[in-house]
């Protein structure tokens, strides 16, 4: 298996896992799939920086009722120690009524490589 294969094996099992972590209403299991000194930049919002940070931002969006994250990997690279996908995602959120509005976008995340291999995201952003 080539680095290009291992690698986008790899994101599309985070991607996996993530969604997983999301859909559950998870958020210090989805925050730890950030590297320690992570930013995400929702979109419309301002940058949020640090793990305390974002695990409150997540928690927040969850209490609010979103669910049914996806995430479709688009592409895939890596070199020295860092690698991006470049993505959509779509998700969803049921109003008191029971009515479902969903939304979707575009995302890009650049990971940074662990000392254990593993990778975790440094940047998060997305439409």
């Amino acid at each position: 298996m080539s680095n290009q294969q291992e690698t986008t094996k790899l994101i599309s099992e985070i991607n996996t896992a993530w969604d997983a972590a999301f859909n559950a209403g998870d958020a210090a299991l989805v925050t730890s799939f950030y590297d320690d000194g992570a930013t995400i930049l929702p979109s419309g919002s301002p940058q949020i920086t640090g793990k305390a940070e974002i695990q409150a931002f997540w928690q927040n969006l969850f209490s609010q009722g979103v669910n049914g994250h996806h995430i479709e990997l688009i592409e895939v690279d890596a070199d020295n120690g860092l690698a991006f996908q470049r993505g959509k995602w779509s998700a969803g959120v049921t109003d008191t009524a029971g009515v479902r509005q969903s939304f979707s976008g575009s995302l890009q995340l650049v990971y940074r490589k662990q000392a254990d291999g593993s990778l975790k995201a440094l940047s998060h952003i997305w439409n």
